[in-house]
């Protein structure tokens, strides 16, 4: 049993606001994560920054600047690590003066991260926005979106390996959706968890039958959430791992719960609950069997967490 946690990098002047982390694990065993970083969330100078893990040392690199667009505020990275391993980074790039306005893109990278593609706009669609890992069946690519005008959630589909998308019908809920999390649950089969709109209330769910292209009308879970960010990881256990902030109206605590694949949940870890927030979680289970977690830290710096499922289980 095992848990240990650090920040990636300390508070830094140069980017006092950071926020929305992301991690994915590279072909070596290595971590990346990134982030985004500026004056301010939506300020012109933000733009998206990284850092590497070494596995063997335990230890973060320093943070370095992975994309930046001049006067274009930058934000929502996620990964794909690519089975040729290659990596694609999808984010948004903010054109007026909020997210509304915001156009998705990706680039790209032949070299584990350390150089990049320029970026490339993947649609003319204002407010299209990205947060939650991808999601893969056979020959197909999902990743997650939503319309953050509509405050609906969509999904984003390759049946060609990236080379071309398209998107669903939007999932509806009464007070707006975003962050749509999936789990492959078997065959076609899909999960879905949402963040709630409006003032808060409830995580919301629904299913897929047909490899996400379409989705049952969405209800509400018994799940508190303060719209606010929320991960949701199918563990090699075969069990649902969720972090989420237990409230239905504050960014904490931040909690870990568990549950079977027939969604039975139990709160099994408090990360933390002093009167600051503790936010958007992004969780990763490793080829070592190891669960990450990477969050927003009072706004300040992204906080990383490893632990393995025995301490998820162990006293509190």
């Amino acid at each position: 049993m095992h848990f240990r946690t650090q920040p990636i990098f300390p508070r830094s002047d140069d980017y006092p606001t950071v926020h929305c982390a992301t991690i994915a694990e590279l072909p070596n065993g290595d971590l990346i994560a990134a982030w985004f970083g500026g004056s301010y969330e939506t300020a012109p100078d933000q733009i998206l920054l990284t850092a590497r893990y070494d596995l063997r040392q335990e230890r973060w690199s320093a943070p370095r600047p992975l994309a930046v667009m001049e006067g274009k505020a930058l934000g929502q990275p996620v990964f794909w690590v690519r089975k040729d391993g290659d990596i694609w980074l999808f984010f948004d790039a903010i054109q007026e003066r909020d997210w509304r306005s915001a156009l998705p893109f990706v680039q790209r990278s032949a070299d584990e991260g350390r150089t990049w593609s320029a970026p490339q706009r993947l649609f003319d669609y204002p407010g299209l926005m990205f947060r939650s890992r991808l999601c893969f069946l056979p020959g197909r690519v999902i990743v997650p979106a939503y319309d953050e005008n509509r405050w609906e959630s969509l999904m984003m589909i390759s049946d060609d390996e990236g080379k071309s998308w398209r998107l669903t019908a939007p999932i509806i809920t009464p007070q707006g959706n975003i962050h749509p999390c999936l789990v492959h649950l078997q065959g076609g089969k899909l999960l879905a968890y949402l963040r709630t709109g409006g003032r808060g209330g409830a995580i919301w769910r629904t299913l897929s039958f047909d490899g996400g292209e379409c989705w049952e009308k969405p209800e509400p879970t018994a799940l508190p959430n303060p719209n606010s960010g929320i991960d949701l990881l199918r563990l090699r256990s075969d069990r649902l791992l969720l972090a989420y902030n237990p409230s239905a109206e504050r960014r904490t605590p931040l909690a870990l719960a568990v549950a079977s694949l027939q969604e039975d949940w139990r709160p099994v870890r408090i990360l933390e609950q002093d009167d600051h927030e503790y936010s958007y979680p992004t969780l990763l289970q490793t080829q070592n069997s190891d669960i990450h977690l990477v969050y927003t830290y009072r706004r300040q710096h992204i906080q990383h967490a490893c632990f393995d499922e025995a301490w998820l289980e162990g006293a509190t």
